[in-house]
């Protein structure tokens, strides 16, 4: 059905059509059993590594490129490349046997995560901003987030169970069901409609990516946001996640039982992101972001030294999954007030560039405490947790002056 572009439609049509779009693009049955399916192809740990290697290193590479692509075409352009190697990439795990094809297979992950990475949160808050309504990005930015949630539920429960023999039927199976949900994807994009911020701004992508560094260099404010999120993010999520399974089954979880805890915290995290609006009602953002990092910051060190505790570990495992979806959301709606519009996109990416430069150092340092056990790991991601929490995180100074203005 045709839509005119007004504002209203506008909004409501993008979140509507994005909602469906990450639902299918984030379906996965594969995801719960990865590890095995290298195994049953005759990778090593060592491989495995070497895989996500390719994989950081590809969105490294790619992430100023793609995001001044869709500052340039606009980010429908670029969602529709992303999907298009996203397609590709998942066929090649149809046919990979060995260490070289898995690598090609992962640049090309990367590549297409990077299309979509900053795109996305540029869309929606551009779409937003069009209908005067970007001071509910962080409730939308929930509600889409919520889906992953729902996804995560669905593939804990179904993929493992589809795959219960590890035979490679099951596993081709699994991939091709991946391949028809990401096409189902592609196609859904089509529906997408660029805001006209978009159109507005088709300077050249060196033109992009200086405005998009003055922006970085121009907003001390942003820059903190920035670092709190992410200093935050690496040891809580990306370090602590790792360990997440050898953490609960270490102290006495079976492993049959790990499918129901991570369908049990998907559901309670797609709960709590649903209603992250009745949370604003109550709390400023910023209020939210600060007590999650401390509760973050609380509930590893609780980890560091009471491990061995099955009660204690399943109780963190579910606050550290309710904490991520909460803050999440709230970063995505607090860092794009702090961007104009024109070098969005290109700008969101950079930030991630930097990102992609602080996981490095961060898991490199961390490579080496884990020499020292499980207990030095948990102790020196709180430690990175509590840097990151000394940034604090404030409005974007128009939003400070309108919540002067309803004070006054």
């Amino acid at each position: 059905m045709f839509i005119k572009r007004n504002h209203h439609n506008l909004a409501t049509h993008n979140v509507r059509v994005f909602y469906f779009i990450t639902l299918f693009g984030t379906i996965n049955l594969l995801d719960p059993v990865i590890t095995l399916f290298y195994f049953q192809r005759g990778l090593s740990a060592s491989d495995i590594l070497i895989i996500l290697f390719m994989y950081c290193a590809a969105t490294l590479v790619s992430e100023i490129p793609t995001g001044a692509f869709a500052d340039l075409f606009g980010p429908k352009a670029s969602f529709l490349t992303g999907s298009l190697i996203s397609i590709f990439s998942t066929s090649l795990l149809l046919i990979a046997d060995d260490l070289w094809w898995f690598s090609i297979q992962g640049l090309l992950w990367g590549l297409s995560t990077s299309f979509f990475s900053g795109s996305d949160d540029a869309l929606i808050y551009e779409s937003l901003k069009e209908s005067g309504q970007e001071k509910t990005m962080s409730q939308v930015m929930a509600k889409i987030s919520s889906v992953m949630f729902f996804v995560t539920i669905f593939t804990s429960l179904i993929g493992a169970f589809l795959v219960r023999d590890l035979a490679e039927s099951q596993f081709q199976f699994l991939i091709l069901i991946g391949i028809l949900f990401k096409i189902i994807e592609f196609l859904l994009i089509f529906s997408l409609i660029n805001p006209k911020s978009f159109d507005q701004f088709r300077d050249n992508p060196y033109t992009h990516v200086k405005n998009g560094w003055q922006i970085i260099r121009r907003s001390p404010d942003l820059i903190k946001v920035f670092l709190n999120f992410t200093i935050v993010l690496i040891p809580s999520v990306v370090i602590f996640g790792k360990f997440e399974q050898p953490n609960v089954t270490g102290a006495g979880l079976p492993v049959a039982w790990l499918g129901v805890l991570y369908a049990s915290a998907a559901l309670l995290s797609m709960l709590i992101t649903r209603h992250l609006a009745w949370l604003l009602l109550r709390f400023k953002r910023t209020t939210l972001m600060q007590l999650s990092g401390v509760v973050t910051l609380l509930a590893v060190t609780l980890a560091s030294f009471l491990f061995d505790s099955l009660w204690i570990a399943l109780v963190l495992f579910f606050v550290l999954r309710m904490l991520r979806s909460i803050r999440q959301p709230l970063y995505s709606g607090i860092i794009n007030e702090h961007i104009p519009s024109g070098s969005r996109a290109t700008t969101l990416s950079l930030l991630n560039l930097v990102d992609s430069a602080f996981d490095l150092i961060i898991l490199g340092t961390m490579s080496f405490v884990a020499t020292f056990g499980l207990s030095a790991i948990f102790i020196g991601c709180a430690l990175i947790i509590g840097v990151g929490l000394l940034f604090p995180v404030r409005e974007a100074k128009h939003v400070q002056e309108q919540e002067g203005r309803h004070i006054v």
